[in-house]
């Protein structure tokens, strides 16, 4: 079948029942936690987004999904312009060009003016249809069939007995409570301020979340404590085939007591002994974060971020470039 024809019998239309949502997503193996429709709906909110689950139809056949968070602004809107990874159609790798070209069509009735669809490995370009390719990279630690004493092996010494020296430690772990996740946010918050950063979501976004995902099969919301007082929580989340490692911080009172590494490492285990094949340590935003997470004896491991923006964004965008160094020098 030739592109042309794919493109016009392939359509978009709304599903709203997560059961069904849930049941394609089972389908896909590349399908992420970020796609279950329960993260979607409660994180959507939190961005200022609405959620827009959408199945793909081919030949009035259903083949897919593509999940939309929709940020309105005015009268125009961003689509998936989110501060977590993947999130982009969940199709057959024949049909991707296809779906590109009928979440284009939907993005431009929409007025988007940013527009950006992920992937969880890297995908051929055959065409991205206007959108604007690159590649991120996450780490991967392989699970399937490895004994503790084997994932011990592959982490870097310093990692490994940093791990061992917190096990040692006087600090609990156990699981998170609802009080743990201000907390949580409060250390994110100054984490980022340090930077000269704003928090990627804002308070209370990490207590919704588990309160909705706690008893969804996978989850880890893991907490370490001192004499009661919690100073470490992670949040990981999860498929039937891969641990996704969404959120952590420590106080940083702590941050030399190696907690964060104390709970990924039994994070790890216990995804394993789920069924996970693979934990994801999601993202990489600077090579001292890629150097911390290999140490763990992860892989590296590439995947596909399209983008594109609105005609009329990128004149606006170029005009306030062009003008910024004058505006600089007049003061």
């Amino acid at each position: 079948m030739t592109r042309r024809r794919q493109e016009h019998d392939l359509v978009l239309a709304p599903l709203r029942s997560r059961d069904a949502w849930e049941t394609v997503c089972s389908t896909f193996p590349h399908a992420t936690a970020f796609h279950h429709y329960d993260f979607l709906e409660t994180v959507a909110p939190s961005l200022n987004c609405s959620f827009v689950p959408l199945t793909v139809f081919s030949h009035g056949q259903s083949v897919g999904l593509a999940p939309l968070l929709v940020k309105k602004l005015g009268p125009f809107c961003t689509i998936n312009w989110v501060p977590f990874p993947y999130l982009g159609p969940l199709v057959p790798r024949e049909l991707i060009p296809a779906t590109l070209h009928a979440l284009r069509r939907e993005a431009r009735r929409r007025r988007a003016l940013n527009h950006q669809q992920s992937f969880s490995d890297e995908i051929a370009d055959n065409g991205f249809d206007g959108f604007t390719a690159s590649r991120d990279r996450t780490f991967i630690i392989p699970l399937s069939g490895r004994s503790d004493e084997d994932l011990l092996a592959a982490m870097q010494v310093t990692r490994r007995g940093d791990i061992r020296r917190a096990q040692r430690s006087e600090f609990e772990v156990c699981t998170a409570e609802t009080d743990d996740f201000s907390l949580m946010e409060l250390w994110l918050g100054q984490l980022y301020a340090g930077r000269g950063m704003s928090a990627m979501y804002p308070a209370g976004t990490c207590e919704r979340i588990f309160h909705v995902l706690q008893s969804k099969p996978g989850s880890i919301f893991s907490a370490a404590r001192l004499n009661g007082r919690t100073v470490a929580v992670l949040i990981v989340f999860s498929t039937a085939r891969a641990a996704f490692c969404w959120q952590f911080a420590a106080d940083p009172l702590y941050r030399s007591k190696h907690l964060i590494d104390l709970l990924t490492w039994r994070a790890i285990l216990q995804a394993r002994d789920y069924g996970a094949i693979e934990f994801d340590l999601v993202g990489t935003p600077n090579e001292g974060i890629a150097l911390y997470k290999s140490r763990f004896g992860a892989c590296e491991r590439y995947y596909t971020v399209l983008q594109r923006q609105a005609k009329a964004h990128r004149i606006a965008v170029g005009t306030l470039s062009n003008k910024r160094p004058m505006l600089t020098r007049d003061r």
